[in-house]
């Protein structure tokens, strides 16, 4: 009987955990875009968010960091090879 009560609760915070999981798109101060579960400190200077406030799945936040950082996440451009 004691395991049913203390097997209620552990059930009901193993299927609410990945419902309250939040996701942001950041940019470093190295310009690289990174998806973290951490909201970034509003007084941090050295990471700034990009796209919505707050994304509800790690997959739509890799979506859109695809759409939205495509271009300073690409490798540098060597200017001797692109002749």
């Amino acid at each position: 009987m004691a395991y049913k009560f203390l097997l209620i609760p552990v059930l009901l915070l193993a299927l609410a955990d990945p419902a309250l999981a939040k996701w942001w798109i950041v940019r470093a101060a190295d310009e690289k875009c990174l998806v973290v579960d951490l909201e970034p400190l509003p007084d941090n200077k050295d990471v700034t968010k990009v796209g919505k406030n707050v994304y509800e799945t790690q997959e739509q936040a890799e979506a859109d960091l695809k759409r939205l950082c495509k271009e300073t996440n690409a490798p540098p451009r060597d200017p001797a090879t692109d002749k």
